[in-house]
């Protein structure tokens, strides 16, 4: 035994020195210990508000004191002085966790006085979800009752010469009743008049003519898929007036006055940023970020597993961010980086839409305050955020691909020095290779600090067929390419440490948070290919691409009539699309072009 644990000390000991002399270096052991904490089935998926995001907090946190971070004062209501304010690693913020119709909530057909005998008396009480319920759109908590007005299908075409609001063109004062849809709509689906049928034309046509609420019901033989839903969503957009569906064929009767009673809880709970600061005594810092949640259980339905319930651990999306962020805080220290101070941030609500990392452009650090110059384009909106030099985000940094091996770095359009910096690294390109885009935009945090005139740049090892599914776990990290990605990112720092002037651009934007789909094909974007044509990553089983046989490694060049160059023409014409109906997708499998028609 004893000569076993001489050569176990001797190992420890040559390990302990090797380490030592590369503590600057990325290291994968650190990286696969903060993994594999982080993407067990201990955190339950890192839901945002959840237990397991909580324990995720307390991990980074303990993480960032060990790396010498110092904690933040974030400016409260009603502080006089940054004295009375503590600092700390971990910063709540609210959110809705849901909404609900509740029992409060009201319908009812009231008599008038101008209805004769025991009409003047008339009192009709409906049954909330059997009888009707307020929709998406309708306003959380208002009462009215009001006289009504039937518009008929609520439709304005001008091409056509149609206007059902003629007899109506002030609802001043009124209640707007309007059919789903329109007449022939079962036997006619591509009629003309669909691109002004759907629910969201004819409330804004309603609410132009001042209506004081909406009451929505059947046509003649509408669809059920024409019906809206009485289900709210967490993050829905309302608008100032009830907004209710009548489940019924019969028009709601003439000459009487409406109840409208809406009643919506909306339970918050908080989430958690972590914070930590490398005070270099600058004036300027860079903010690196990562975000920590994930989907849980798939309780806020954005996963792509169809199976049982399952943990989603995210170990890609996105603890190999916060390893690879946790490295640097480690790691970016010495002459080279003394440039600027280094705010480290794990932001929590990115899988929400990005919750955090918009809570924090409104919260900001006290340091990060500072004169804004709102004449020049190149300064940031918020003067809470003068100070932000620019801003690094890591998002799936795990899944470096041993054949092509590229890291895509998004966002290099923000500012005319990052290309350069670029151009810099010094990289092994048979380990790793780069690819670029423009775009500030996108769906992860960097995006929240890009309209706000920040230059942000985003790295990223690109997406998989275990993309928001269970199957997301430790045991499929590269943490070779995880070494080689945070090797990148610290030259990219460094090498723009040396510049003189790092200034805002606006970059040609196109992106799903920006434009309305109506439809999806349901495939996953190669976001690292930087070929002619939109490469698939992967098609989401049960949605039109896959149903159609189109598979991982297809290229779209073609979507209907319009070309597709890059994953920007994909989406501009994506957002053209209808549904129920059917595009021809033209695209290259191997050396082969072909035609696949696609049923949305």
């Amino acid at each position: 035994m004893k000569k076993y644990f001489g050569l176990f000390l001797i190992l420890s000991v040559c390990f302990t020195k090797t380490y030592a002399q590369n503590s600057k270096s990325p290291s994968a052991i650190l990286m696969k210990k903060h993994i594999t904490y982080l993407a067990s089935d201990q955190l339950e998926g890192r839901l945002t508000g959840s237990v397991g995001e909580q324990l995720s907090a307390e991990y980074i946190e303990k993480a960032f004191k060990e790396a010498g971070l110092q904690p933040v004062q974030v400016a409260t209501e009603g502080a006089t002085s940054s004295k009375n304010i503590p600092a700390s690693y971990q910063h709540t913020f609210p959110f809705v966790k849901l909404r609900i119709t509740t029992n409060s909530s009201k319908f009812r057909f009231v008599g008038t006085p101008d209805m004769p005998g025991i009409n003047a008396d008339l009192k009709v009480e409906f049954t909330v979800f059997k009888d009707f319920y307020p929709i998406a759109q309708s306003n959380p908590n208002d009462s009215i009752t009001l006289p009504h007005a039937d518009c008929g299908y609520g439709i304005v075409h001008e091409k056509s010469g149609r206007n059902d609001f003629a007899e109506y063109p002030d609802l001043t004062g009124k209640i707007c009743v309007m059919r789903l849809g329109y007449l022939d709509e079962a036997e006619n689906p591509h009629s003309p008049l669909a691109e002004v049928a759907d629910i969201q034309t004819k409330i804004a046509e309603a609410m132009k003519r001042h209506a004081r609420g909406i009451i929505f019901i059947k046509g003649l033989n509408t669809p059920a898929k024409s019906i809206p839903s009485g289900k709210l969503g967490r993050s829905d957009k309302t608008l100032d007036i009830p907004i209710f569906f009548y489940n019924s064929d019969k028009p709601v009767p003439p000459r009487i006055h409406v109840t409208m009673i809406s009643k919506v809880a909306a339970p918050t709970v908080n989430a958690i940023n972590v914070m930590g600061f490398r005070n270099n005594h600058k004036k300027e810092t860079i903010i690196i970020c990562a975000h920590h949640d994930h989907v849980g259980y798939n309780e806020y339905e954005n996963s792509r597993y169809t199976g049982p319930r399952a943990i989603h651990n995210g170990a890609d999306d996105n603890a190999s961010g916060v390893a690879a962020m946790l490295e640097l805080a480690r790691t970016l220290k010495g002459k080279k980086y003394k440039k600027y101070n280094y705010l480290f941030i794990a932001f929590s609500g990115e899988e929400l839409g990005l919750l955090g990392s918009k809570f924090f452009v409104n919260h900001a650090p006290i340091f990060l305050s500072g004169k804004t110059k709102y004449i020049n384009p190149q300064y940031p909106k918020n003067p809470a955020l003068s100070r932000v030099k620019y801003v690094v985000n890591i998002d799936m940094l795990g899944r470096l691909d041993s054949t092509k091996k590229i890291l895509a770095i998004n966002g290099v359009g923000t500012s005319s020095q990052f290309p350069i910096s670029i151009s810099k690294l010094k990289l092994d390109t048979n380990a790793i290779k780069i690819t670029t885009t423009e775009s500030g935009l996108g769906p992860s945090d960097h995006a929240s600090f890009y309209i706000e005139n920040i230059p942000v740049v985003h790295f990223f090892t690109g997406q998989h067929e275990d993309y928001h599914k269970p199957s997301d776990d430790e045991n499929k990290i590269n943490y070779q390419g995880m070494v080689n990605s945070v090797d990148a990112i610290s030259q990219f720092i460094a090498i723009t440490n040396k510049s003189k002037k790092i200034t805002f651009n606006k970059t040609k934007d196109v992106t799903p948070g920006r434009m309305r789909f109506k439809v999806s094909l349901g495939v996953m974007p190669d976001y690292t290919y930087s070929g002619k044509g939109m490469r698939i990553d992967g098609a989401t089983d049960g949605k039109p691409a896959q149903k159609a046989g189109l598979i991982k490694g297809d290229i779209i060049t073609k979507l209907g009539d319009t070309l597709v160059n890059s994953i920007e023409d994909y989406m501009g014409a994506l957002g053209k699309l209808e549904p129920n109906t059917t595009v021809n997708v033209t695209l290259i499998r191997g050396t082969e072009t072909i035609v696949i028609p696609v049923a949305l």
